[in-house]
């Protein structure tokens, strides 16, 4: 956990440039829902050793990632559906934002938690921004998957599943309406 070792600057999980933004912006509605603030990293405005331990925690129990090995292997694992040469449906496309969103949002996670640097975490983040930008026309689409892909994933668990997916609906709703808000950034930045 070697990030750890200095004090990071005071922006240290604020994106930098419009690509960086981009694919942050792209799991806003997670970061909104965990109680974060959809402007930073992971929706984390402080680097941390406890926001640190906090990710590590979450990563490790509900996404069984210890390591940055078993992280990019998770990505992979979210992503593997769309690479080239894979024959992808339409119905495919319209709840397949869920897993790509995630990609992106644990990559944030693992650098809070020290288990990738900050440029790996970009690097890796704007792959799976490429790929999205290559199935999805707008922040719309995009957000329409998500939540198709959330309620498909959260159809099978009864428990508190309508109130979650009511939850996810009107953050992506107020998301998406905002005129300052991430989707107000041109879906078509160069990644």
């Amino acid at each position: 956990m070697g990030i750890f070792r200095k004090k990071e600057p005071a922006d240290a999980t604020l994106p930098k440039t419009d690509a960086e933004k981009w694919v942050t912006y792209c799991y806003a509605m997670w970061s909104k829902y965990a109680n974060g603030d959809w402007h930073y990293i992971a929706g984390s405005v402080e680097f941390s050793k406890s926001e640190g331990a906090s990710m590590r925690v979450m990563l490790r129990r509900d996404w069984e990632i210890n390591n940055k090995d078993e992280l990019l292997d998770m990505v992979s694992y979210l992503t593997s559906f769309y690479e080239e040469g894979t024959d992808v449906e339409q119905e495919d496309i319209a709840i397949g934002a869920w897993d790509l969103c995630r990609a992106c949002q644990i990559l944030g996670m693992g650098y809070l938690g020290g288990i990738i640097q900050r440029q790996e975490m970009f690097d890796e983040s704007l792959k799976v921004g490429r790929i999205i930008q290559e199935y999805y026309h707008s922040w719309q689409e995009l957000y329409e998957s998500y939540l198709n892909g959330y309620r498909d994933w959260r159809s099978g668990n009864d428990n508190g599943a309508q109130e979650d997916i009511a939850e996810r609906e009107r953050i992506c709703d107020e998301i998406l309406k905002s005129a300052d808000g991430p989707c107000s950034l041109s879906w078509n930045t160069v990644l």
